[in-house]
């Protein structure tokens, strides 16, 4: 019994080693209260520009409108072509979203953001309904942030996406 348990010890051994937290300075990310705030605005004229279907203010807050913008479903679902894989779907959102005349409404909870100079990372669950049938979905998504000429912008956006419940 002492040796297999050692095993399973010695085996564990570096799993344990990468949870560390590791030196005192990787945890001193620069960061500002500014900062926060900028990013925090940034996502409620994200949240408002889907809502009010106004797609040049949505695309102010992209690096570009090539961004690596996708759904994880369009990735690695079904009949997703692994030959074939690209992220940059921004602009089947855009017509979604912007140029289909469905208007939607978006909300954000849950919000956690990380940030290191000017790069910055936050996740999120979210909503997305259909304004008028209330039929929408829901999901978690990551986005990358850079600071560029003191702005900050999306410079990546990955997603799940689930019926809401009861709409499957």
């Amino acid at each position: 019994m002492f040796l297999p348990a050692m095993a399973l010890l010695t085996a564990l051994a570096p799993l344990a080693a990468m949870a560390e937290d590791g030196p005192a300075f990787l945890r001193k990310h620069e960061t500002t209260i500014e900062d926060h705030q900028a990013i925090a605005k940034l996502l409620d004229t994200y949240t408002a520009s889907v809502t009010k279907g106004d797609e040049a203010a949505f695309e102010a807050l992209l690096i570009d409108d090539q961004v690596p913008f996708s759904s994880t479903g369009e990735i690695t679902g079904k009949g997703a072509d692994a030959q074939a894989v690209t992220t940059r779907n921004y602009q089947r959102f855009r017509k979604s979203v912007f140029e289909s005349g469905v208007r939607y409404t978006q909300h954000f909870y849950n919000i956690r953001i990380d940030q290191d100079g000017p790069l910055a990372q936050v996740s999120l669950d979210f909503i997305t309904q259909e304004t008028k049938s209330g039929k929408g979905g829901y999901g978690w998504k990551t986005l990358q942030l850079l600071k560029v000429q003191g702005h900050w912008k999306i410079a990546s956006e990955f997603y799940t996406a689930r019926a809401l419940p009861g709409q499957q």
